[in-house]
């Protein structure tokens, strides 16, 4: 039995998917958000039973908040992983297909078992074009309305040649967007499989004697924008992946990048790399700290509920958060002082992955993530003085990777509502 659309949904619908060039991906998408037959509203009578998302947990749309966060002197900086991806370029253009974005990705996704959400579709700022700064008043404005402290762009270089690099210029020659940001060295390969890998290239990942000067030349007008992150006169910069490079070079780049940093009247930098590939304690590659940036680092804590096949190339893994939200100390167990907290409000790349796969980790709400973030936050000040208050949230617009605080068509503002719970529950 099933119900018919009303009218004014049809409307909106077409509203939403009419950008969509392709015609069966539009034809999917409305499709999907037009459903909504018996199976689908009660998953109990469907009998795929075991893939069935939790029944229990249901999540109403959360609407925009009247009230905004206002910021008190003992608060964490919260700051969001930023994707700068939703525009084209010519590298994807001839990789992907005239006109690609991350967008492109998002929209194609289709759900994988019964009650999946797929696909994620943006509400509020919409599908953005950031080759343009107009949407990211609004984004900034959403930020701070929920307490978020800042941006870290994801800064795509190799030896000289940058990608997907207009939005962060946009931003910082665009003074009036205000709100602070720092950036994070995305240096990994650029791969057609999304993963950073070996297999795919299109354009390799290198660091050379001759990069160290090159580097410092891209990125010190960031430092030297008043907006920048510093942590006491030092400017802060995230390597998403030093041991890609051998341990002697990245260490001799590093101290390089901190001359080069005083000579400029900082007293240092703060380098912190992520959790993505530990090989040794941070201080060994001349970093200051390491930033959790979940999945990475979740798998100690949290076994597949299906065992992965690195073989096939149809292997979507699962996995059940349900454990790790519930013991709220579990992630913080055995760390040191230079480590700096990190959360997800969500994770689920299958969109990017299309059929080939993709890793989804359910059981986690908008309520489960405030709840993570929250003790983020309290663990942060028992072992951070006040000046290094950092926690980072992976991410702000990881819609491809189904990890963004922006609203979408399912959970309306609630990640971001948990952002401002966790603040206020915090202190």
């Amino acid at each position: 039995m099933s119900k018919k659309p009303s009218v004014f949904k049809r409307i909106i619908t077409n509203l939403f998917t009419g950008f969509i060039r392709d015609k069966g991906k539009r034809r999917s998408v409305r499709h999907y958000l037009l459903s909504e037959t018996e199976e689908l509203r009660h998953p109990q009578l469907n009998p795929i039973q075991e893939k069935v998302e939790d029944p229990s947990i249901t999540v109403q749309f959360v609407p925009l908040s009247e009230k905004s966060f206002v910021r008190q002197e003992g608060d964490c900086k919260l700051i969001a992983f930023y994707l700068p991806q939703f525009h084209a370029i010519d590298l994807n253009d001839r990789n992907f297909g005239k006109g690609f974005t991350e967008w492109t990705n998002v929209v194609r996704a289709t759900p994988q078992f019964v009650g999946h959400h797929q696909p994620q579709i943006p509400f509020d700022v919409g599908f953005y074009d950031l080759s343009h700064d107009d949407v990211m008043f609004r984004q900034i404005e959403l930020a701070k309305q929920y307490g978020l402290y800042g941006f870290c762009f994801h800064y795509y270089w190799f030896s000289g040649k940058r990608l997907l690099e207009k939005p962060i210029f946009n931003y910082l020659n665009n003074k009036s967007l205000d709100f602070p940001f720092c950036l994070c060295w995305a240096n990994e390969n650029w791969s057609t499989l999304w993963d950073g890998g070996d297999r795919k290239v299109i354009m390799k990942q290198e660091l050379k004697l001759e990069d160290f000067d090159r580097f410092w030349n891209d990125i010190k007008d960031f430092f030297a924008d008043r907006r920048y992150i510093k942590i006491n006169n030092s400017p802060l910069l995230i390597v998403y992946r030093p041991a890609l490079f051998e341990k002697h070079l990245f260490t001799e780049f590093v101290n390089t990048l901190r001359e080069l940093a005083k000579k400029s009247g900082y007293d240092d930098l703060l380098i912190l790399r992520t959790n993505f590939q530990e090989e040794g304690p941070c201080r060994e590659w001349a970093c200051d700290g390491t930033v959790q940036f979940p999945p990475h680092g979740l798998g100690q804590y949290i076994p597949p509920m299906s065992k992965p096949s690195f073989i096939k190339e149809n292997s979507m893994v699962r996995f059940d958060m349900s454990s790790f939200l519930a013991d709220s100390g579990m992630a913080a167990k055995g760390l040191s002082d230079d480590v700096y907290r990190g959360a997800f409000p969500a994770w689920d790349n299958t969109a990017r992955k299309c059929h080939s796969g993709g890793w989804i980790f359910s059981g986690i709400t908008p309520d489960g993530f405030a709840k993570w973030l929250e003790e983020c936050i309290r663990w942060t000040k028992e072992h951070h003085d006040k000046d290094h208050q950092l926690v980072f949230i992976n991410a702000w617009n990881e819609w491809g990777e189904g990890a963004h605080l922006e609203p979408d068509i399912k959970y309306g503002y609630a990640h971001l509502e948990a952002v401002k719970k966790a603040l206020e529950e915090s202190r």
